[in-house]
C-alpha cells in the first residue's frame, strides 16, 4: 500500500515509508471517509480493512504526527496536511454523491446551521448527514467561487433570511 491515489498534486513527493502496519497516507484517508460516513461502526470499518483498533490509532498518530511536524516546519507551505485533505475529499465524494440542493436551499441550510449554533438539527429536519454536509459544503464552496449567477442567488437568499425577523 504505498504510492498516491492521484489526490492533489502534490500527492508523488508525499513520503510514505514508514507508514505504520502499510497504511499510507491515501489508505488512511480512505479509511478515515468510510469511518467519517457514520452508516457503519468503527469495527466493522477497520474489519472490512483487516486492521485492529491498535493498528489503527497507532497509523492515527502517525499520520496526525507528521502532519503537524510539516505545518511546524513549513508554516503555508505545509503539503501532506493539503493531500490528506485531497484525498479524503476524493474517498467521500465517490462513496456517495452530493444530495440534490440548490443555492437557494443550501443558504437556508447554512442560515440554519448558524441559527441552531451547529449542523445537527438542520441536518437531521432534512435528513442528511454530516457526511452530506461536508459534500454539499465542498460543492456549493466550488460553485460560489466560480458562477457568478448561483453565487448572487445565494447571497440574495442568504441575506433575506438574515433580515426576517425571528418567529
Amino acid at each position: 500500500m504505498t504510492g498516491g491515489s492521484g489526490a492533489g498534486g502534490g500527492a508523488k513527493k508525499v513520503t510514505q515509508e514508514g507508514a505504520p502496519h502499510g497504511i499510507t497516507l491515501f489508505h488512511h484517508a480512505r479509511i478515515s471517509a468510510e469511518i467519517a460516513e457514520g452508516d457503519r461502526p468503527v469495527a466493522a470499518v477497520l474489519k472490512a480493512h483487516e486492521l485492529t483498533d491498535a493498528q489503527w490509532n497507532e497509523s492515527t498518530l502517525y499520520w496526525m504526527t507528521r502532519m503537524g511536524d510539516d505545518v511546524r516546519q513549513s508554516g503555508q507551505d505545509a503539503r501532506i496536511p493539503h493531500v490528506y485533505s485531497d484525498a479524503f475529499a476524493e474517498a467521500q465524494d465517490a462513496m456517495k454523491p452530493v444530495p440534490p440542493m440548490d443555492a437557494a436551499g443550501y443558504a437556508r441550510l447554512v442560515v440554519d446551521v448558524q441559527a441552531a449554533g451547529g449542523p445537527a438539527a438542520p441536518l437531521a429536519a432534512r435528513g442528511l448527514s454530516t457526511a452530506d454536509y461536508l459534500r454539499l459544503s465542498r460543492c456549493w464552496a466550488r460553485v460560489l467561487s466560480s458562477d457568478p449567477t448561483q453565487a448572487k442567488l445565494y447571497f440574495e437568499v442568504y441575506e433575506a433570511l438574515h433580515a426576517a425577523p425571528s418567529p
